[in-house]
């Protein structure tokens, strides 16, 4: 008898299971990999991105990128700094464990999913930012070009702001170039649901 319970209790399970698979909406699904709509609450909740399907559709191919390139993965100590840092644009601890909770995220989630963020960000790194150089030409141009946004203030003032803003329009650009190419040799499917998020 205590068997026969056991077995309708693990049928239950499976099926309740079965059935948080099937009631989970599918968005997209990039070269075999099924992407849900729990990922975009995830995203926006946890790393402040968008509600587009593009978004995350972006993010896993640049994902998959990472994991067949970078060679050298991301260190324990980063994803700590990284977990910290995230933690604290919550409001509280509560706050931080209710996100868990809404998201269906354990915290051992939230590890593996920075984890993976920190792999796309050395890809980036290795691939774009390093060869990303901005000359004294450039940022003259742009100053000259802009004088009247830096209240009177004189080249040597603003220089390293305008590098950076450079340095991010170009990182911008690049980042999309190589989305691009990378998207033209993936399969891509979006659902009809995740094709109304789509800009």
């Amino acid at each position: 008898m205590r068997k026969l319970v056991c077995g309708i209790l693990l049928m239950g399970l499976s099926a309740t299971h079965a059935f948080a698979v099937l009631a989970e909406q599918i968005v997209a699904v990039v070269n075999g990999q099924l992407l849900f709509h729990t990922d975009i609450l995830r995203n926006q909740t946890f790393f402040e991105e968008g509600p587009d399907v593009e978004n995350l559709v972006n993010y896993k191919l640049l994902l998959l990128e990472a994991k067949q390139f970078v060679l050298s993965p991301p260190q324990e100590d980063a994803v700590d700094l990284s977990l910290k840092a995230l933690q604290k644009k919550f409001q509280d601890a509560h706050a931080f464990e209710n996100a868990l909770k809404e998201t269906g995220f354990t915290l051992e989630d939230l590890r593996r999913e920075i984890l993976d963020r920190l792999w796309v960000k050395q890809l980036l790194q290795d691939r774009i930012t390093f060869f990303i150089f901005i000359t004294d030409e450039e940022v003259g141009q742009y100053y000259q070009q802009r004088q009247s946004d830096f209240a009177q203030k004189t080249l040597e003032e603003v220089e390293e702001s305008i590098r950076a803003i450079l340095e991010k329009e170009k990182e911008e650009t690049r980042i999309k170039e190589y989305l691009a190419r990378i998207k033209s040799q993936a399969n891509i499917e979006i659902s009809g649901a995740g094709r109304s998020n789509v800009r």
